[in-house]
């Protein structure tokens, strides 16, 4: 297997500390997730979860943990690749393209931002909605029909 010192310099990724922590971070949050989940489905099973406070604190704060894990994983696949586009053949200088004027850079991301923030709105609109609502008790008294 070879390593990083096998590689000439000029071919050898520029950010490895980046690298290395952002894999890190990924593995590391999703672990935590994983366990958080399960957990939180142990609970749910024997009937226990409504009434544990500090799994559901855990659970409550854990919400954007898979998006920095993402982010993480997403930066360890980019930044590991450098410097090529195409590994031996396309280096990340040749990647650009000059087709593509800077006001149609700017529009796509304009669009992208206004369509998170309408998932986003929406997102907080619905937990908002939910949070009003309040969980369904096992202690409330069933009214027979």
């Amino acid at each position: 297997m070879l390593g990083i010192d096998d590689f000439p310099p000029d071919q050898r990724p520029d950010n490895i500390e980046v690298l290395y922590y952002a894999y890190h971070v990924m593995v590391g949050l999703g672990t935590i997730l994983l366990a958080l989940a399960f957990v939180a489905c142990a609970l749910a099973w024997k009937r226990r979860l409504v009434h544990s406070r500090l799994v559901l604190w855990a659970l409550l704060l854990a919400a954007p943990l898979p998006y920095i894990a993402n982010t993480a994983g997403w930066m360890t696949a980019e930044v590991g690749r450098q410097p090529w586009l195409v590994y031996g053949l396309m280096r990340m200088a040749q990647g650009t393209s000059t087709n593509v004027s800077a006001g149609n850079t700017i529009f796509t991301l304009l669009g992208f931002c206004g369509l998170y923030l309408v998932v986003g709105l929406t997102y907080l609109y619905m937990v908002g909605r939910e949070i009003a609502h309040g969980p369904v008790s096992d202690l409330t008294p069933q009214v027979a029909a």
